[in-house]
């Protein structure tokens, strides 16, 4: 029988249940950009392993970069992506990947939209338009992937922080499988489920 935050204060089991929604809700908590979330998630690693192991959840505290990862066991549960939102996290996960190179883990890639549509016109992945750009960096910032750094999103100047939370994003071990994965869309192929971590639907 689960008895979770049994022997916790009210204060503190008010901080666990914000953290489980956040994690039912969004996937992902980092530090960098919830630190008090995070860290009464890392104080309470126990209860939370037993409360998503009872739903039979995939939990992983990821100590290393300082963020952790929730996923749901069955598709029905995740959201289901569109073909240009996975395109568009697919190229995020390549350029952190590249720009990651040399850098400590307490500093996070960062890039350029002016970067981010090299990246499409290299692959010759149709571009987004301003509305659609707009949405997909809507989907990033909701799922603790990205930072916008300024606020014209329409610009080439406009820089983005990427967050290790895209390791679990999309499931890819190499620079090599990405470069697969998005030359396969080039042949018009769609991502398989096993290919893609997909967070659970939004509203």
């Amino acid at each position: 029988m689960l008895h979770l935050g049994e022997n916790l204060s009210e204060q503190d089991r008010e901080r666990l249940r914000d953290v489980i929604n956040r994690l039912l809700a969004v996937n992902f908590l980092n530090k960098e950009q919830e630190r008090e979330p995070y860290l009464t998630a890392r104080r309470h690693r126990q209860a939370l392993e037993d409360f998503f192991r009872f739903l039979g959840w995939e939990i992983v505290f990821d100590d290393r970069h300082e963020c952790i990862f929730v996923m749901a066991p069955e598709a029905g549960c995740r959201r289901n992506l569109t073909r240009e939102e996975s395109i568009w996290l697919l190229v995020l996960r390549l350029i952190y990947q590249e720009k990651r190179q040399g850098l400590s883990l307490s500093e996070f890639p960062v890039t350029t939209l002016h970067e981010i549509r090299a990246k499409y016109e290299a692959f010759r992945l149709p571009l987004f338009n301003k509305t659609r750009l707009q949405e997909l960096v809507r989907l990033g910032t909701q799922y603790k992937l990205l930072e916008p750094l300024d606020d014209d999103l329409s610009s080439d100047d406009c820089a983005f922080r990427l967050f290790h939370t895209l390791l679990y994003a999309v499931r890819a071990d190499t620079v090599e499988k990405l470069h697969q994965k998005i030359a396969s869309y080039e042949q018009g192929r769609e991502v398989r489920p096993d290919e893609m971590a997909a967070p659970p639907a939004a509203d």
